[in-house]
């Protein structure tokens, strides 16, 4: 409904916010989208191919099927980012909730369900065009995301072969807010553009484990999801306001029903992801992951934005562990496990013809707890878009937290 204005000046956050993003790469779609998985995988380089009995797997079903102990698994996090055009450099800080999740093992299959951030909007955008007449100021906000609440299964259909099939509801709202400031005018128009989405996808998975000799085990995985469609009610109208940020005493509701946009879908578009690693069991783990992506997803009808395409994407990683001693009595610094990793994450968004990138480096921290348990402490070192065609250049450190408790559940007590 109105062509993007760049370059976009940003209007910087200092505080400690609840919300999940600033980046003004949320602006377009349905928002900035969350790759989301415990913070061990997010230190291997977000590698997804790793399992075993005592942690989850929240990426891939499939690996329930190897898991003993029931997992109780949450995650947040801390993330800094510095913006930088060829005039401006901007900061902002964010903190909020990565993902909640409980796993639990039976004797035909296991089974987690939690919930996790998918995608996420937050920006504070400013266009300030002298070439009006009267010179005008473009002001656009924007708030909100969509989340997913999810259900896995995984069994063992044959020795050391799992598959598994997850389910999620996704559900949440976009908003996105244009205003518009007229030198010398006292009233300011904004159009408040809120859409309330709601969907169901899925996803199938395979993981394989054969280890030879007596040391070292290979791991395979497989993730396909199939397209799916999300519902999105959509309001939009158009008020005036005082300097004060008070109602100015007129209001439309635009009429999207006769436009076509009362609700609209949003597509998530098919995806399938390969994986491959090699380890020894409680001593080191090395693994890679793919993941390509078909475009045309993501798009939010109510916001037409010219020069932006969501073409294929595809995402790599590489990373891995090293536990020294996981049973060492006298050097605790044996216990820990270290993890690294690097990913990489190439097209999707384009804008402008120009194509916006991610590179985060990863590594991290396992500090066993009492009995099986674990604290886990991860960072990453990272950059998103270019000052290419006008665009801004994303620059961010974050500190990830997450805690892996184990219980049994099920078991008889052998004795009163």
């Amino acid at each position: 409904m109105y062509r993007i204005l760049l370059p976009l000046i940003i209007i910087s956050s200092f505080s400690y916010s609840q919300k999940s993003s600033f980046s003004p790469y949320s602006y377009f779609g349905v928002g900035d989208t969350n790759f989301t998985a415990t913070v061990e995988n997010q230190m291997m380089g977000s590698n997804t191919v790793y399992y075993d009995s005592v942690h989850q797997n929240m990426n891939n079903a499939a690996t329930l099927s190897k898991l003993k102990f029931v997992n109780y698994s949450v995650g947040v996090g801390l993330k800094n980012s510095s913006y930088n055009t060829e005039s401006n450099n901007e900061k902002s800080t964010v903190a909020g909730i990565n993902y909640i999740s409980v796993a639990i093992p039976t004797k035909l299959l296991s089974f987690s369900f939690g919930i996790k951030p998918q995608t996420s909007v937050g920006y504070l955008l400013e266009n300030d065009d002298k070439s009006q007449s009267p010179p005008e100021l473009n002001r656009f906000t924007g708030s909100g995301g969509i989340s997913n609440a999810f259900v896995s299964i995984g069994f063992e259909l044959f020795k050391n072969w799992g598959f598994g099939l997850s389910s999620s509801y996704a559900f949440g709202n976009l908003n996105h807010y244009h205003t518009k400031i007229l030198e010398d005018v006292e009233l300011y128009t904004t159009v408040s553009s809120e859409s309330s989405v709601s969907g169901l996808d899925y996803n199938f998975s395979t993981a394989y484990q054969k280890t030879f000799g007596e040391k070292i085990t290979l791991y395979t995985g497989i993730i396909y999801q199939p397209e799916a469609n999300y519902t999105s009610q959509n309001n939009q109208t158009i008020n005036t306001i005082n300097p004060n940020g008070n109602f100015g005493g007129d209001s439309e509701i635009i009429d999207l029903s006769s436009l076509g946009l009362k609700e609209t879908n949003i597509k998530i578009p098919k995806s399938i992801s390969f994986g491959l690693g090699f380890g020894e069991d409680k001593k080191w783990y090395l693994g890679v992951n793919y993941k390509k992506t078909d475009a045309g997803g993501y798009k939010n009808q109510l916001m037409s934005l010219e020069n932006v395409e969501f073409n294929s994407s595809q995402t790599y990683s590489l990373g891995g562990f090293y536990l020294p001693k996981y049973d060492s009595f006298t050097n605790f610094f044996s216990t820990v496990t270290y993890r690294a990793g690097l990913r990489y994450k190439s097209g999707g968004l384009y804008v402008n013809n120009q194509q916006v990138n991610e590179i985060g480096l990863n590594f991290g921290f396992g500090i066993p707890l009492a009995g099986i348990s674990s604290a886990n402490l991860g960072f990453e070192i990272g950059q998103r878009g270019t000052n290419k065609s006008s665009l801004i250049k994303e620059k961010f450190f974050s500190i990830r937290i997450g805690v892996s408790l184990n219980d049994l559940w099920f078991i008889r007590s052998m004795y009163n």
